[in-house]
């Protein structure tokens, strides 16, 4: 089965403003990575133009009143509805071009998942995808339209069981909202506590309402955890909540801004705790919808991806450039010529209290959430 990639070259020449954290130029550079580790010549990988998201599908998640607020944004209208929606701030600017960049990148997620439904693709990688702040009738986060949130209801229309795993370091509030009072879709997502981080929700007791309940699953880590901590939590919960729902697609978040080098968060995620979470998800999954959402380090977010697909493909990379004179691809970030950390652990009593919180939220979701699931333990 095919190993996709969607990619636009108009949504990797775009930006925000030149001083926006949100660089759509990641994808761009994550297929200069993938060629220079041999990562796209395989008879099973497959580049896919994106396409634009046919707007009546924003209506599954999404207001008309919002989409009619942006679409209006965007052609230079300015009213106070605007900010009320979230337009016009430091993390939502409005810009020319902003709905229909947006609906590109939501197109592409949806084209990958209907690739997957169509039982010829395991694997669809959308690197600029992910926009899991949005709100049904707002902007949030750098999110404009929610691709996760509309993509899944669709899926859920036609019948699938679709699991999300969100790595990214931020809560995904908007995807939480949408999915909260229903059992057709598991919503995990596993992050740093709202208590130091935007957006300041996704407990572990958020675990959805009416005959959602139990079906969202918040694990929040304690500012500063490392691969250990994570990688504990990870383990104990996740495989066996997959297990239980027995996904048809495996929707995933593999944001890169809980590695320890990212400017916006405050974890210490190394390339290791990635690679092995990336790993079991490929393992337990059927099929995968991977998104990119958030990596405000670049070299670092998209040495990450690149890992992730040669996961996803069952490869190990191959610089092509090793022993050549430079490698210094991408400027002057630390360990830039490298995809891989070494290991880092942090101790004392930080980490006894990021492994005290971690042992909390285990045991709160193992007894209030579990047994929903039918899992013993």
């Amino acid at each position: 089965m095919l190993n996709v990639l969607l990619h636009s070259n108009e949504l990797a020449n775009s930006e925000y403003r030149p001083n926006h954290p949100f660089k759509p130029a990641r994808a761009g550079l994550l297929l200069e990575l993938l060629n220079r580790y041999a990562l796209l010549d395989h008879e099973n990988q497959k580049i896919v133009e994106s396409v634009s998201l046919n707007e009546e599908l924003l209506y599954l998640f999404h207001t008309k009143k919002y989409i009619d607020i942006l679409k209006r944004a965007e052609s230079g209208e300015f009213t106070v509805d605007m900010l009320q929606a979230g337009l016009g701030t430091t993390d939502n600017p409005v810009f020319p071009s902003m709905f229909r960049l947006a609906l590109l990148a939501s197109g592409a997620t949806y084209e990958g998942a209907m690739l997957l439904l169509g039982n010829t693709t395991r694997v669809a990688f959308n690197p600029i995808g992910g926009f899991h702040h949005a709100g049904k009738d707002h902007a949030e986060g750098f999110c404009y339209i929610n691709d996760i949130a509309v993509t899944i209801a669709d899926l859920v229309r036609r019948g699938q069981r679709v699991a999300c795993i969100d790595i990214d370091a931020h809560h995904g509030n908007g995807v939480q909202d949408a999915f909260f009072d229903t059992n057709q879709v598991l919503n995990i997502s596993l992050h740093e506590s709202g208590k130091t981080l935007y957006p300041g929700s996704g407990f572990e007791t958020e675990i959805g309402e009416g005959e959602g309940t139990g079906y969202t699953v918040n694990i929040p880590f304690r500012a500063e955890t490392d691969d250990e901590v994570y990688l504990f939590a990870f383990e104990a919960l996740v495989p066996p909540l997959i297990k239980a729902f027995n996904p048809d697609i495996i929707f995933t978040v593999i944001g890169g801004d809980a590695h320890k080098d990212d400017p916006l968060a405050h974890l210490n995620l190394t390339s290791n705790a990635y690679k092995h979470i990336v790993t079991v998800i490929n393992q337990i999954a059927p099929k995968i919808m991977a998104v990119g959402a958030g990596g405000y380090n670049i070299h670092r977010a998209v040495s990450l991806w690149t890992l992730a697909w040669a996961v996803f493909c069952g490869l190990e990379p191959v610089d092509r450039h090793a022993g050549l004179i430079g490698g210094m691809m991408y400027g002057p970030e630390t360990n830039a010529g490298s995809l891989e950390d070494p290991p880092y652990a942090i101790d004392g009593l930080n980490k006894d209290r990021c492994f005290d919180d971690a042992k909390k939220v285990v045991r709160f979701i193992q007894d209030h959430v579990f047994p929903i699931h039918g899992i013993i333990g």
